[in-house]
């Protein structure tokens, strides 16, 4: 039977349904969003953006009988990658992210240093991802990474299916511009301007912090 008609449990705390097969679940020292996105194959899934808090992630997907087999990465901020390799060693999971982005992940436990946060990650073993190349598989189907470089040099959009993955690039009333090392604001106006008429209205956009929205929606009101 394919995931879309299969019946998942009642969300645990913490988790809400926010599109078709996607969850998110908000929380950390640094508080972000993070997805976790059945692949309508058996009972696999994949992360997008693991922040500061991977064991509140994990039990939500156990909550609703999934395994995280992959975990995936908008960009290489601290909030954001921060929790993959709780996913790599429990379960194998490959993490993927954008090659334009290797430095930055470095950066997290300086940044958290400056942010005066007691916390500290370890950094997983990545793929970095040429969207040149092929785009990678999560049950049958392809996530495409979206340059947006602007936030980070190797910030993206992930595109599964028909919902997109915004990460700090794009919020539903603006974007992430903080002046973290690294960040050039008039890059990233430009490479959002680049998709501002060609994403379809009613995609649905899940940003790395804040509520999810239509892309109508963002059109009118960021």
């Amino acid at each position: 039977m394919l995931q879309t008609r299969r019946q998942f449990a009642t969300p645990p705390d913490g988790a809400e349904q926010v599109g078709e097969r996607v969850w998110r679940v908000t929380g950390g020292a640094f508080p972000s969003n993070a997805y976790i996105c059945a692949t309508g194959v058996g009972n696999e899934a994949f992360v997008i953006d693991p922040g500061l808090d991977p064991q509140k992630i994990d039990a939500a997907a156990h909550g609703l009988g999934l395994v995280p087999r992959q975990v995936f990465c908008t960009h290489g901020h601290f909030d954001h990658i921060g929790g993959a390799r709780h996913f790599q060693e429990a379960y194998g999971a490959p993490v993927f992210l954008h090659v334009a982005d290797q430095k930055v992940m470095k950066t997290g436990n300086f940044l958290l240093m400056v942010l005066k946060l007691e916390q500290r990650i370890v950094l997983p073993e990545v793929i970095f991802v040429d969207p040149a190349l092929p785009a990678p598989m999560a049950g049958g189907e392809r996530l495409v990474f979206h340059p947006v470089p602007g936030h980070t040099p190797g910030s993206c959009f992930i595109q599964f299916g028909e919902q997109m993955f915004t990460g700090d690039s794009l919020y539903a009333q603006g974007v992430g511009l903080s002046d973290l090392p690294g960040e050039n604001h008039g890059l990233l106006r430009k490479s959002l301007l680049a998709f501002w008429d060609d994403i379809p209205g009613d995609r649905l956009i899940h940003p790395g912090h804040g509520p999810s929205a239509t892309f109508d929606e963002i059109r009118t009101g960021n």
